[in-house]
């Protein structure tokens, strides 16, 4: 188990090193995804639009073109096809069990801190000063917590996939995206 909660913490590090060395991505998608958060939430009704269905799909785009944009970076010279993956992913989800349920349990922390304590403090505010803290609850994590653990989550595939700790796993990544 030691072993596991290591290779976790592992690629954890290299998951918010890669977050830190391509902020200027996270933050550009992420804050588009955070303003139509915010404007859903907090906005009048002219922007209704965010609210709706246009708004979701908005999101939902940008979401979908960060983490192609995340899988193609970190997977960039990694030498493996994707009909490999499949296998590469069962037999790594076989071998490194205490690896994957650390990182689980971690990121179950990371939901009770970024959940809890905004809903906390939520719960002690009442009609307008709510939704304008929400508005930008929901604002901070687009570009904070959200791409975060997509990148992270890609991180463990990729080490699954390719092979290797974190450390070497991303090494490629940093060295394609440099």
């Amino acid at each position: 188990m030691h072993t596991g909660i290591h290779e976790a913490w592992t690629v954890l590090g290299q998951a918010f090193s890669f977050t830190a060395r391509h902020y200027v991505v996270v933050l550009a998608l992420g804050g588009l995804a955070s303003l139509q958060r915010f404007l859903a939430v907090g906005g009048d009704e002219r922007f209704a639009w965010a609210g709706g269905v246009p708004g979701e799909v908005f999101t939902g785009v940008v979401r979908v073109l960060f983490l192609v944009w995340v899988v193609r970076t970190m997977f960039a010279g990694a030498g493996v096809s994707w009909s490999q993956a499949g296998p590469r992913l069962s037999a790594f989800a076989g071998s490194h069990a205490p690896m994957l349920v650390a990182s689980g349990v971690a990121l179950v922390l990371l939901t009770l801190v970024a959940k809890g304590i905004p809903d906390g403090i939520a719960a002690t505010l009442d009609g307008d000063a709510r939704a304008t803290f929400q508005s930008w609850e929901l604002a901070i994590k687009n570009v904070t917590v959200i791409p975060f653990t997509m990148i992270w989550m890609t991180a463990i595939a990729r080490v699954a996939v390719v092979g290797g700790t974190g450390t070497l796993a991303l090494e490629a990544s940093r060295v394609s995206a440099g």
